[in-house]
């Protein structure tokens, strides 16, 4: 399986530091920008582009619900950043 058709959640779980994770994070937040479903989420974006990706998660659990399954990988994605960056210490804003 290459990199391309690993799940994000899977690709961030790997980062093995922080700038690894910053780039990995950047790079799945451009490909989402685009759903106009996540933008419904009231402060998304702006938790996103602070890399407040514990509050961004709860935006969106806020608006759909925890187990909404249109939203599950952006959910699983964000969920395992926060856990990498427990275990690789803080990220360094832009």
């Amino acid at each position: 399986m290459s990199d391309t058709q690993v799940p994000w959640a899977i690709r961030v779980s790997r980062a093995n530091s922080s700038d690894a994770l910053n780039s990995l994070m950047d790079a799945w937040y451009d490909g989402v920008r685009a759903d106009r479903g996540l933008h419904a989420a009231i402060g998304f974006d702006s938790y996103m582009e602070r890399r407040d990706w514990d509050s961004a998660k709860h935006s969106i659990e806020r608006t759909y619900g925890r187990s909404n399954r249109e939203h599950q990988q952006t959910l699983d994605t964000l969920a395992a950043a926060i856990q990498s960056r427990r275990m690789l210490g803080p990220c360094l804003p832009r």
